[in-house]
């Protein structure tokens, strides 16, 4: 039982860690302007392709409520669009306008700017054992479709 305490307790640590490190909890993402959940749907729309918001809701579990909000501004500012599923009548389709392909590619650009100037530094035998203890956490958890 107190390796599970002590495995908890480092986790914990690990994400306060890493949630101020990469600037999670900032209402303004790496200065992009969004919040990480608003360049998160950005990301799956332009990884995805089209897609519908309760499949958004399953893949990041967000609350119906809160994304719904979120694909509202994003579609104000003319980011992304929905129209009705063929599928389903009932469901709305989610895809990103021109402007919005343009914005995503400009937030993955800047994340990954920002990460290469942590990794920066570091050697390569440094870059892999990251990398390897990165895909440990991944499965570990069972979540290497993440």
């Amino acid at each position: 039982m107190e390796d599970k305490q002590e495995t908890v307790r480092q986790i914990r640590a690990f994400n306060r860690f890493y949630t101020v490190l990469l600037g999670f909890l900032n209402r303004d993402y790496f200065g992009s302007g969004y919040s990480v959940t608003e360049t998160r749907i950005l990301f799956e729309l332009k990884q995805g392709g089209q897609m519908s918001a309760s499949q958004l809701i399953d893949m990041l579990h967000l609350d119906k409520s809160y994304i719904s909000r979120l694909i509202r501004s994003l579609e104000q500012k003319a980011l992304l669009t929905r129209y009705p599923s063929e599928k389903d009548g009932r469901a709305r389709i989610l895809a990103l306008t021109p402007a919005g392909q343009a914005e995503a590619d400009r937030l993955i650009e800047i994340t990954n700017s920002k990460l290469y100037e942590l990794v920066a530094p570091l050697s390569g035998e440094a870059c892999d054992g990251l990398c390897q203890a990165m895909d440990t956490i991944i499965r570990s958890f069972g979540h290497a479709d993440l």
